[in-house]
């Protein structure tokens, strides 16, 4: 065969071969920041999910406080109301 026929033939399946390589290297990096994606949306609802439960946790402390000062009112005890709970002082 010619020389230069065969080095345009080599040429020409280098060229595939890179292009390839390229899609297939595209394909995988957008399938990665997907899943990082999917990653940090699965840490961000765990997060959420625990400050959700503190708060949750603060306000069932909260409304047992309120509870005790009516409570206090209510039996006419005088000053001063009953000690605030230990989950409500910063």
């Amino acid at each position: 065969m010619d020389p230069v026929v065969t080095g345009g033939l080599t040429l020409v399946g280098v060229m595939i071969a890179s292009y390839l390589t390229y899609r297939a290297s595209t394909r995988k990096q957008r399938s990665d920041t997907g899943q990082q994606m999917i990653d940090q949306h699965q840490e961000d609802i765990t997060s959420l999910r625990g400050r959700v439960a503190h708060l949750e946790k603060t306000q069932r402390i909260q409304g047992d406080y309120i509870g005790q000062l009516r409570m206090h009112i209510a039996d006419g005890r005088p000053p001063p109301p009953p000690k605030w709970p230990d989950g409500l002082i910063t």
